[in-house]
């Protein structure tokens, strides 16, 4: 893992283990696209592609399934 994965991955499981009051900021479809997003950053090999794939599990987990 490089550094910068690293980094963000601390910033990622930081913000992800907080236990503050969640705000709604997006709209379902916006935080989809996100999470896609996310998971097609995380496909790569570049830096950041670790904590991508990460915080992308993560939001994933708590979105509604799909009817």
């Amino acid at each position: 893992m490089s550094d910068i994965d690293g980094r963000l991955l601390a910033l990622v499981d930081s913000v992800v283990a907080c236990d503050e009051e969640r705000l709604p900021l997006l709209t379902l479809r916006e935080a989809r696209a996100a999470v896609e997003l996310l998971q097609l950053l995380s496909t790569g090999d570049g830096d950041g592609a670790y904590a991508a794939r990460h915080l992308a599990g993560s939001l994933a987990r708590r979105l509604p399934t799909v009817e």
